[in-house]
């Protein structure tokens, strides 16, 4: 579970668009993570490879390679470099830092990435669509949450004079 917290983080930190009335509901529950920079550090490299590994999935699921794609969905709900890296009291002191939102996102992230690697080995390319479609929208509630300032797009709307 910690692993799964951990991938969160890192799209989070590292790597999406809502209305209006959606922006400022989501500026109200904006938190702030503060992490030690060794744990940051960590924390990116993860989602360097997350990035990597979610740009490859439309690929494979548009040309079929579902050994591909299973691969890079398991690799993704396991984590690539965090399970193997943290030490004890960096697990603890992400589980103890981490808002439960951001838990409960990455849960769901490291959750949905497990039944992208199902249907990658059903060989059901509907559902991989939809599974990867379901990855990306976690993806995009967190960073809308929890890095904002990495991903400013997600901040609100900002009034612009009337234009054609």
């Amino acid at each position: 579970m910690i692993r799964n917290f951990i991938v969160c983080v890192l799209f989070v930190i590292i790597t999406s668009t809502s209305s209006v009335a959606g922006a400022e509901s989501v500026e109200r529950q904006v938190e702030t993570i503060t992490l030690e920079p060794e744990l940051l550090a960590l924390l990116q490299a993860e989602m360097r490879e997350i990035t990597i590994g979610v740009q490859k999935i439309p690929v494979a699921i548009a040309q079929g390679d579902w050994e591909t794609l299973s691969q890079t969905s398991e690799s993704i709900r396991s984590s690539y470099i965090m399970a193997k890296s943290l030490t004890k009291e960096q697990k603890q002191a992400l589980k103890s830092n981490l808002p439960a939102r951001f838990k409960q996102l990455d849960s769901a992230f490291h959750n949905r990435a497990g039944e992208l690697a199902h249907a990658a080995e059903a060989r059901n390319f509907e559902l991989a669509s939809y599974h990867y479609s379901r990855l990306i929208e976690s993806c995009a509630q967190c960073h809308s949450l929890y890095a904002r300032e990495k991903f400013p797009g997600f901040g609100p709307v900002e009034e612009q004079g009337h234009q054609h």
